[in-house]
């Protein structure tokens, strides 16, 4: 083999100088600190999205309908109260709220208007009997609710009414209301979405 060629051959198989090493080193090292700074701002960048799209309130439903405000004082429990609106979306109420979830006794208005204003909604309801079915499903509903995300509470009340309502189901929120003929889950949902932390007077 002619001389030259053993002299190239010899600077091809050569091993980098350590310097080149480190260089190459230094290289790899930038690329894995780009890629986890990159990759840090993108999992950051999609939690702003997905936080934003989750708290984003959605828009007016439709056959919603948007009450006069009747006020919003506060009186002792047991104070004789009149709204012009039955059932009243706002007004003058209790110092107290009902606990939320599904109660076992028909709803005063003086009670459930202290949920609105601390920012929940209330769901009426009214059966000729018994209704089994329908209140499995507001059960389910309450299951399937979101906890607020400033009081880590299902801000929702359910109860039948002591009055004729113009509509089997009545969905309320402060100075809202919605009449449903029939129970719809994700119309529901939505409005609690809609409504929540939304009151005059937030509150857990």
């Amino acid at each position: 083999m002619p001389r030259s060629e053993a002299v190239l051959n010899k600077k091809e198989g050569a091993k980098p100088s350590r310097r080149e090493q480190r260089r190459a080193e230094r290289r790899r090292t930038s690329f894995l600190w780009n890629a986890i700074v990159l990759g840090t701002l993108a999992v950051a960048a999609l939690l702003v999205v997905l936080y934003i799209v989750a708290n984003v309130r959605p828009g007016a439903l439709p056959n919603e309908i948007e009450v006069p405000d009747e006020g919003r004082g506060e009186v002792p429990v047991g104070t004789d109260l009149i709204f012009q609106n039955y059932p009243p979306s706002s007004g003058t109420h209790f110092d107290q709220p009902a606990p939320w979830g599904r109660a076992s006794e028909p709803l005063e208005e003086g009670f459930y208007l202290n949920n609105l204003a601390r920012g929940g909604v209330v769901i009426l309801y009214e059966c000729a009997d018994d209704c089994p079915a329908l209140e499995a499903q507001l059960d389910e509903l309450l299951q399937k609710a979101p906890k607020d995300s400033q009081f880590n509470t299902v801000k929702i009340l359910i109860g039948r009414y002591g009055r004729p309502l113009p509509a089997p189901l009545v969905a309320l929120a402060w100075g809202h209301q919605l009449n449903l003929t029939a129970y719809d889950e994700a119309t529901l949902l939505t409005w609690y979405r809609r409504f929540v932390n939304a009151g005059p007077a937030n509150g857990p």
